[in-house]
């Protein structure tokens, strides 16, 4: 399993302001556009090659899901946290630095890490990486404390933890669906990882 993981450092909010849709429908357009022009250009390929995608079109294919995923949910972000995001996502799956073997991001983890943002609301956008079999791994890093959650489908989280209690390392790990996973983390001051940035 290879994991890759992309760093961000810029401190970044929600908003509250009610909008997106633009967002949305332009990446669909987009995407279909593209899908288009790649079938127009490749009619004379045969049908099995169609049926398997080069790693640079599943990555595309991917990216543009994730950021179709983030449009649904512009209202509850800041522009700063979109572009953020799109700018992860770009770096994460960038074919020069994929392993053939590892899957691409799928749907379902990542609309499991946007639930877990938008119940979460934190101040840092996490760095994100990715699993071999496709999961979404969002991990937050304060001084000598880390938390990292992967992000499985149907809004199952498995998390690590390792952070210092008066110079002694306390590490714990679990699972837990996402609408326990405040409460899960409360023993260990979370907001150490999601402000402050």
């Amino acid at each position: 399993m290879s994991l890759q993981m992309i760093e961000t450092n810029s401190p970044s909010q929600f908003s509250s302001s009610i909008g997106g849709g633009k967002d949305s429908q332009e990446i669909v357009d987009f995407k279909k556009k593209w899908l288009e022009n790649t079938h127009a250009l490749h009619e004379d390929f045969s049908s099995q090659e169609r049926k398997n995608p080069s790693i640079e079109e599943t990555l595309y294919d991917s990216r543009a899901d994730c950021k179709i995923e983030i449009s649904k949910v512009a209202m509850h972000l800041s522009d700063n946290w979109r572009n953020g995001l799109f700018k992860q996502l770009d770096s994460l799956m960038d074919i020069d630095n994929w392993e053939d073997d590892d899957a691409p991001v799928t749907h379902k983890s990542f609309s499991t890490l946007l639930r877990m943002l938008t119940l979460l609301r934190p101040d840092c956008r996490p760095g994100l990486g990715s699993t071999s079999s496709g999961n979404i791994i969002a991990a937050w890093t304060k001084e000598s404390s880390r938390l990292t959650i992967e992000c499985l489908p149907n809004d199952k989280v498995r998390w690590v933890l390792s952070h210092f209690i008066d110079n002694i390392r306390e590490s714990a790990a679990g699972e837990a669906h996402l609408t326990r996973l405040n409460i899960v983390l409360a023993p260990y001051n979370q907001k150490q990882w999601f402000s402050d940035c």
